[in-house]
């Protein structure tokens, strides 16, 4: 049961009215605190998918003590957002995922703040820098929610080499994650998983 499911968070505008019927318990109460329209729209939208994602049972949805969220049936999910998509990652193993628009920055000084050395050098010699930094950006954060520590984990703790299709972690349990860099719409995004099956992507449509 290795599956993506994705949507637009436009998709979700017209429940905002709805927005206190449709959600409970913690996605409730993060709702209510939020500000911005599109933060609103993103978490009706996350909410929208693991409403279709685990069949109705949205009580098997809860936080652990790190903020990750988890399962009560023993499956496994990560969730993320970005450029107005929600996306969730669904597997029988401990999974991590993340997505991210790609948009113009100081790759090199965000770098050095959040990468590993290694990673910082791959940057100065790439030919297609915001490429590369936002395939080492998705893969370090999905692999930083499958350990379910989240930023607990020092990013700098360990990094990633990145050589033409291969995929390579270096830190003291990288034999038991697989990693997958894909494309969600025009977002980038990375797959870390304990399971070596490969994942299905699906776009979910409201009707």
């Amino acid at each position: 049961m290795n599956r993506i499911l994705y949507i637009k968070s436009e998709a979700v505008r017209r429940l905002i009215p709805k927005a206190e019927k449709i959600l409970s318990g913690e996605r409730l109460e993060r709702f209510r605190v939020l500000k911005r329209e599109n933060d609103k729209l993103d978490s009706l939208a996350a909410s929208a998918l693991l409403e279709h994602a685990l069949d109705g049972r949205i009580d098997l949805y809860y936080k652990d003590e790190n903020g990750c969220p988890r399962l009560s049936n023993g499956k496994f999910l990560s969730i993320s957002h970005s450029g107005g998509i929600a996306a969730v990652a669904l597997s029988d193993r401990e999974v991590g995922l993340d997505i991210q628009l790609p948009e113009t920055r100081n790759f090199l000084s965000v770098a050095r703040i959040a990468f590993h050395e290694h990673e910082i050098e791959i940057l100065k010699k790439s030919h297609d820098i915001q490429s590369d930094f936002f395939k080492l950006w998705c893969l370090k954060e999905s692999y930083m929610k499958a350990r379910g520590l989240g930023f607990a984990l020092p990013s700098k703790s360990f990094y990633f080499d990145l050589n033409e299709d291969k995929i390579t972690l270096y830190s003291d349990d990288h034999e038991k994650w697989k990693f997958t860099l894909i494309e969600i719409e025009e977002l980038y995004a990375a797959v870390c998983c304990q399971s070596h099956d490969n994942f299905s992507v699906q776009k979910l449509v409201l009707t």
